[in-house]
């Protein structure tokens, strides 16, 4: 058991749970400890690059394996609700068994079953590649919350929105390397190697945050810890439209960023691409949702993170239509392809940030949990129509423009989140 679940005797500093303040029973970090950060954005990199190698080899295994590249559907599809699952299992888990411990456990297991998927490829089995990623998605989704949560609870509350930002920029800088290395990979090492470098990294990170990862802040007792990351408490009155409204945002551009970092490898053999070029469309993809995230700080910093969460999925949206209705060459494409990731991957970093400055620590894990699980259904959702709309054959462009639909609608909803935190007279974070 963690120090997480030790109960504290009041004191001064510590406030007792009828004081209840942002804090909840631990005095406030004086500064961010940046170790325990990169940690936690190491543990996040690992976890995106992880999460984007089945997607680099698909066209690869797709001619190998003699299949048509809509049977990768399932395995991409499973690795995603594996993630859900573990996105909405992590508040309880790290209240029960301390967050610490969780992260640990999380990065170990998705090494570990990408390290079993490397021993499968040969095989050439869907179902085999699809169960051992499903399990790969259940390390996955605790990755991120836990991450997340530690790192901020080590940072003062001025600094958590900053904080919560650069470690969720870990999940596209993660992909943004998949994407970069992958054509290389595939040349050199191949599909098992991709893999095998895919889990040797991971559990090397694990080893180093046993002894490199301090214990969180002390909270409450156990049994008020897991009271408050219960999933009654995001619907308390205060926040129980911006809780829903946020959601529905997360699902919009999961559909969207998933659908692209998915099959944008395989839409662009469409435009042309040879497969051994076409991950070039994701590093585009995830460099542009890095460029994204970054300029999401001044922005969040200058108007409020509410409405950048209006701005970018907008820039988004304009870049994908271009992308399916202009003819480009091969750099412009790219270069409008990086647009649409900045837009859309951002707006995937700004809901995490925001979800944090929504809730307090001991909601904090499960806040941010089912915020990305709601969201992460529509990367089930996404990725799973495209496959079926590439099994129907349906043209690329036309793939890219139908995914600038639900684009659209996250900034309308982004608009609306902002309009219902303005008549509450909420001034930040947005």
């Amino acid at each position: 058991m963690t120090a997480e679940s030790t109960p504290t005797a009041p004191t001064p500093s510590t406030p007792t749970p009828s004081t209840p303040t942002r804090t909840e029973g631990h005095r406030e970090p004086g500064r961010v400890r940046w170790l325990v950060v990169v940690l936690a954005f190491l543990a996040v990199l690992l976890d995106g690059f992880d999460a984007a190698t089945l997607s680099i080899v698909v066209p690869t295994l797709s001619t190998q394996w003699g299949l048509a590249p809509a049977f990768f559907t399932t395995p991409l599809v499973l690795t995603n609700i594996g993630v859900v699952i573990g996105y909405l299992s992590c508040g309880w888990l790290g209240a029960r068994f301390g967050r610490r411990t969780m992260l640990i456990s999380g990065v170990a297991l998705f090494a570990l079953m990408t390290g079993a998927t490397a021993l499968a490829l040969p095989a050439e089995s869907i179902a085999a590649l699809s169960v051992l990623r499903f399990a790969t998605g259940l390390g996955l989704g605790m990755a991120l919350p836990l991450a997340v949560s530690l790192a901020t609870d080590h940072s003062p509350d001025r600094r958590r929105e900053l904080v919560a930002v650069i470690v969720t920029l870990g999940l596209t800088s993660g992909s943004t390397v998949g994407g970069l290395l992958g054509g290389r990979l595939l040349i050199g090492i191949g599909s098992t190697g991709i893999f095998w470098v895919a889990a040797v990294l991971p559990l090397l990170l694990a080893v180093v945050l046993i002894f490199g990862m301090p214990e969180p802040p002390r909270l409450r007792s156990g049994a008020e810890s897991r009271h408050e990351a219960r999933l009654a408490r995001l619907f308390a009155p205060e926040l129980r439209v911006t809780t829903t409204m946020l959601w529905t945002f997360a699902f919009l551009v999961f559909v969207a960023s998933y659908t692209l970092t998915s099959w944008v490898p395989t839409l662009l053999v469409g435009y042309g691409f040879s497969p051994t070029r076409a991950p070039i469309g994701l590093a585009a993809v995830s460099f542009g949702g890095l460029l994204g995230g970054l300029a999401l700080i001044p922005l969040a910093a200058r108007f409020g993170i509410t409405r950048a969460l209006i701005v970018m999925p907008t820039v988004g949206a304009v870049c994908m239509i271009v992308a399916a209705r202009v003819e480009l060459s091969d750099g412009a494409l790219l270069a409008v392809l990086g647009g649409a990731g900045a837009g859309v991957v951002s707006s995937q970093i700004g809901q995490l940030t925001l979800a944090v400055s929504l809730y307090s620590t001991g909601t904090r894990t499960t806040g941010v949990g089912w915020a990305a699980a709601l969201g992460r259904a529509g990367s089930i959702v996404g990725p799973g129509v495209a496959g079926i709309l590439i099994g129907l054959a349906l043209a690329g462009k036309d793939i890219v423009l139908i995914t600038a639909i639900p684009v659209v609608a996250a900034a309308a909803c982004a608009t609306a989140i902002w309009r219902v935190r303005r008549g509450a007279g909420v001034r930040a974070p947005g």
